[in-house]
């Protein structure tokens, strides 16, 4: 429905689990942000995913709590081509 309305391909955020269990293999179009914590190696094929959120606790300096922290796989060119103009 998303893409359908907007014209874009919506950007699918799922755990591990869950993208292992029900959406492998049928979402393979889209752009895919898999939250698993604090594992040093995301268990998914690299060319499969753009974001990992590895962590729900990471620390910036300025900021008075604790926030994700996500990876992001590839370029800047690369995250230009998923930005919606």
């Amino acid at each position: 429905y998303i893409e359908l309305k907007t014209k874009v391909k919506p950007v699918i955020y799922t755990g591990l689990r869950f993208y292992e269990d029900y959406l492998r293999g049928d979402f393979d179009g889209y752009p895919l942000w898999i939250a698993h914590y604090h594992q040093a190696k995301l268990s998914v094929d690299k060319s499969r995913w753009n974001f990992w959120q590895h962590s729900d606790k990471a620390k910036i300096n300025g900021i008075n709590h604790v926030v994700d922290f996500n990876a992001f796989n590839g370029d800047s060119t690369d995250f230009e081509r998923l930005l919606v103009k």
